[in-house]
């Protein structure tokens, strides 16, 4: 891999949540080669090794808890209400 960027291969990794990213880093930090990860060489999977590690900084220890709306409706309601109380 030269020309690629790791970018895809990081979203794919971070869009199946906090709790398994954590979970593949542990893998990828013991030599396992994720199957997002299968058509990058070494130096790649180590550069998105590094950048899941300076994303889940962020988080410390923890993993945020958050629960995805039901529907677009809800979804809608839940984003006003977050405008309202965080512009007090």
């Amino acid at each position: 891999m030269r020309s690629r960027s790791i970018e895809p291969y990081v979203e794919a990794i971070c869009e199946k949540g906090c709790q398994s990213v954590r979970e593949d880093m542990r893998l990828l930090s013991q030599g396992v080669v994720l199957p997002e990860l299968k058509d990058l060489d070494e130096m790649a999977r180590k550069m998105v090794f590094k950048e899941l590690r300076s994303i889940m900084a962020v988080y410390g220890d923890g993993c945020p808890v958050v629960q995805p709306a039901t529907s677009e409706k809800e979804e809608e309601i839940q984003h006003e209400y977050r405008k309202k109380n965080t512009s007090r």
